[in-house]
């Protein structure tokens, strides 16, 4: 689980990395925490996607307060779970206003953290609705259901959506456990996204966006068979 933190005392961090240390001992679960000490600093750093699978604000930030931060996130990220942490109630429902799971209270506590924590793990493990790819300098949060295809070039990978492509340094076995079951590989080269297939021939598929990727022989029968389940699941 990615986390993100912002505030601006960095007691708190230190106290939450030992929380969250705990929880990952218990749960047998990871976190990677980022820690930003201003509204200003996440913004800079994260222009135009916000990269986590969870936010927990600081209202009394510095300059821009947390709820404002959290609505500059809401305008590029609107499904990203956010969680305030604060040292009044007094903005309990402008926070719940930009989408909040909790109003948390200082100081944090287990049983505040952990059965968040948890209820936001088992979240991403019911669905995985975004893969986050890139690299140390900048990464993107990518909605699985925009990917048409995957292309694999040497040591990298192109990934097809409608409106760009985007090519990382992966290989075709990582981005496939990451997307889980409506991928489906029709070429050694080639993993598509099952509900993008408008029709298959013996050597190619068909996708909505005017795409034609390549089945191989012997990729035939599992393509035709996840293709005849997937819209007999009652998704056509």
């Amino acid at each position: 689980m990615r986390i993100a933190f912002c505030d601006d005392e960095k007691s708190q961090s230190i106290f939450l990395k030992d929380l969250t240390d705990k929880w990952e001992k218990l749960s047998g679960k990871s976190c990677d925490i980022t820690v930003y000490t201003s509204a200003e600093e996440m913004l800079f750093e994260n222009t135009g996607s916000f990269s986590f699978d969870f936010i927990i604000l600081d209202i009394e930030l510095d300059r821009m307060n947390g709820i404002d931060l959290a609505r500059e996130i809401r305008n590029t990220d609107k499904q990203v779970t956010i969680a305030f942490l604060s040292n009044s109630r007094e903005y309990v429902f402008e926070g719940y206003e930009v989408g909040a799971v909790r109003y948390l209270m200082k100081p944090l506590t287990k049983q505040q953290l952990f059965p968040l924590l948890t209820m936001v793990q088992k979240s991403l493990e019911e669905e995985k609705s975004y893969i986050i790819v890139g690299n140390e300098r900048e990464k993107h949060k990518l909605l699985v259901k925009d990917i048409s295809y995957v292309e694999a070039l040497g040591h990298y990978i192109i990934i097809h959506m409608a409106d760009r492509s985007l090519e990382v340094k992966k290989n075709m076995n990582e981005i496939a456990k990451e997307f889980g079951g409506d991928f489906i590989t029709t070429h050694r080269s080639y993993l598509v996204n099952i509900s993008w297939i408008e029709r298959i021939t013996r050597t190619d598929c068909f996708l909505s966006g005017g795409e034609k990727v390549p089945i191989s022989r012997n990729s035939y029968e599992s393509v035709n068979q996840a293709f005849i389940s997937y819209y007999k699941g009652g998704e056509f």
